[in-house]
């Protein structure tokens, strides 16, 4: 089984920065699930589209 990579994006405006900005990048092992913070979500990232500083959208997954 391999790690899988998720990028963790913020829900809503905060601090200057828009809702989608990508502030992590994180890799979990097998199975197991990332946690957030309040404000921020993580989307399953594979293909590394979403360094840390881009904006992540649901249509562009």
């Amino acid at each position: 089984m391999t790690s899988e990579i998720y990028a963790i994006y913020l829900t809503s405006a905060q601090n200057g920065m828009p809702a989608g900005y990508v502030v992590n990048n994180i890799v979990c092992p097998p199975g197991a699930e990332p946690t957030t913070s309040s404000g921020q979500v993580a989307v399953a990232d594979p293909d590394r589209k979403y360094p840390i500083g881009s904006i992540y959208t649901a249509d562009s997954a």
